[in-house]
């Protein structure tokens, strides 16, 4: 008897040591099988339903918050048709007006939404969404404000869209925190939501800088969705690969990588970064070329659409998405004029059902001939190293792995100028080298690569003159040009046929070098 005791006792305490010894990482890999459910899920780094490749091909819209009838209620944006003004005004005209833009958002060739639900404001430390005068708190309005977004959820589930709802960060408020909690609970049996976006861009909108204290954050976050929505995936909009110095998406434990990119002198660079040394699953957030038909021409929008859509396939990326519905009316000249809608004339669905103000542009009507596009091979852009061809200052360096003593590959380094106002970055190549361009002299530095340490210093570098000329290093042309005020078009070739048709000999051009010791990083394990 003694002896089937210590057998049994034996057997317990082995088996329990066995489920002690699995780690977090082991637990988080035990996936719920969703195969047989309408929610898509992750499978070979890209997204499926129902064993079949979903590649979410998403058009961001924004939504306005309306007071009807003392209710909370969801409009398409005030800026949306007319703008400035509201075409809808009771809660039946709204709805019919969301159909007609989901309708039309469908026969264009998107299957999906980006939601921007994130326009929460904030005073001191109440939360709330503003909705014609009134002030909708998360805290004790909770229940309608869920209410109202159910009603257009339910709406994109009628024009079969699916969603990726964009929430305010919710780290940022224990009132946030719960709330977000609420949406997740609300939501979680609901496939429409195929993932939640748990901020935009935050290396705009975030001061964390510390790696070890953001992968706890999102650590903790992930968790939450695995409690909470475990049917529904996550992300968060990454905007440049310089965020791999604070918020690094190989790092962070997101279920994919979803970034934001725009001008083709940069698109197509990032997009090979991010498919290079990310490992994960990802797509495209946001990207778009602005174009009002006059300094950017409708033929380059479309130009732009279909060669980034297609580059995306190419490197292996699970989605697309274009910002966004309707042009703007406030902003800068890419925020106006990215939106696949103008203002001008009026356009109808094909079942004639819903009139909407505004005609849709020629790169909204690509997306049926781009869905049968089959990836071709991956091809390294002429203008990886020096995006923006710059040509006054050229930096070489290297950056090696602290613990072996091997060349990093892929990672970034940011340099700015004596007074912060210009930046540039570059990668280094398979050998670790990198070449850094810019117009003006870089003096402040940071260094990062994926799941390594990040380094910042400030170093005055000598320059030599490498070329032929007399110049004047006071006064050399465009030192404070950033990129916003660049255009692509002068580094196309005379024969350019795409707006990423550049000639290659811009872009290998500088007229001082300096050369930098090399850096050294150091492997990063959470």
């Amino acid at each position: 008897m003694l002896i089937k005791i210590i057998k049994k006792t034996t057997l317990f305490v082995c088996v329990f040591l066995v489920i002690s010894c699995l780690n977090t990482t082991d637990i988080k890999k035990q996936k719920i099988d969703l195969s047989d459910t309408d929610f898509i899920y992750l499978n070979d780094n890209y997204f499926e339903l129902r064993n079949e490749r979903f590649f979410p091909v998403m058009l961001n819209y924004i939504v306005s918050c309306r007071n009807i009838d003392n209710e909370f209620v969801l409009s398409p944006n005030i800026d949306y048709e007319e703008a400035g003004v509201y075409e809808s005004n009771t809660k039946e005209e709204i709805a019919h007006q969301l159909r007609g833009h989901f309708q039309l958002i469908k026969e264009m060739g998107f299957n999906s939404i980006r939601l921007c639900f994130d326009r929460i404001h904030n005073y001191e430390q109440e939360y709330y969404y503003y909705a014609d005068g009134k002030e909708y708190f998360i805290k004790t309005d909770y229940e309608q404000i869920l209410n109202g977004l159910e009603i257009l959820v339910n709406i994109a589930k009628e024009e079969e869209l699916r969603i990726m709802l964009l929430i305010k960060k919710p780290w940022e408020d224990k009132s946030l925190e719960d709330f977000t909690i609420k949406i997740f609970k609300h939501f979680k049996d609901n496939p429409v939501i195929f993932a939640y976006d748990l901020m935009n861009e935050p290396l705009y909108f975030d001061k964390t800088t510390d790696k070890k204290e953001i992968y706890n954050i999102v650590s903790y976050w992930e968790k939450k969705v695995r409690e909470y929505a475990p049917n529904q995936l996550f992300t968060i909009g990454f905007s440049e690969p310089i965020e791999v110095n604070c918020w690094d998406p190989a790092l962070l434990p997101v279920d994919f990588v979803a970034f934001h990119t725009y001008h083709p002198l940069r698109a197509k660079s990032e997009i090979y970064w991010y498919s290079t040394y990310v490992g994960k699953p990802w797509m495209i957030g946001e990207t778009a070329l602005p174009a009002d038909n006059d300094s950017i021409s409708y033929e380059h929008q479309t130009s732009y659409m279909r060669e980034i859509y297609q580059y995306v396939v190419d490197c292996g990326g699970a989605g697309f998405g274009w910002w966004d519905f309707q042009e703007a009316v406030h902003g800068h000249f890419e925020a106006l004029f990215t939106g696949l809608l103008n203002h001008e004339g009026v356009t109808k669905t094909k079942d004639g059902q819903y009139t909407i103000i505004g005609t849709v542009k020629p790169a909204a009507k690509l997306l049926p001939e781009l869905a049968r596009y089959q990836p071709q091979e991956k091809v390294r852009p002429i203008n990886y190293f020096n995006m923006l061809g710059y040509n006054n200052y050229l930096i070489k360096g290297k950056v090696v792995n602290k613990k072996n003593n091997k060349p990093i590959e892929g990672a970034v380094v940011r340099g700015w100028n004596h007074y912060w106002n210009v930046g540039v970055n570059t990668y280094t190549d398979e050998n670790g080298n990198f070449t850094l361009y810019s117009n003006d002299e870089m003096e402040h530095f940071s260094v990062s690569a994926p799941k390594m340490t990040r380094i910042r210093f400030d170093k005055n570098l000598k320059y030599s003159q490498i070329v032929d000329g007399v110049f004047d290093r006071k006064n050399l042309p465009d030192q404070y040009l950033e990129y916003q005020q660049m255009s692509y078009m002068p580094l196309l070739k005379d024969s350019a046929t795409s707006v990423f048709d550049f000639e290659p000999s811009k872009f290998n051009q500088a007229k001082f070098e300096g050369k930098m010791k090399n850096v050294y990083l150091a492997p990063l394990k959470y």
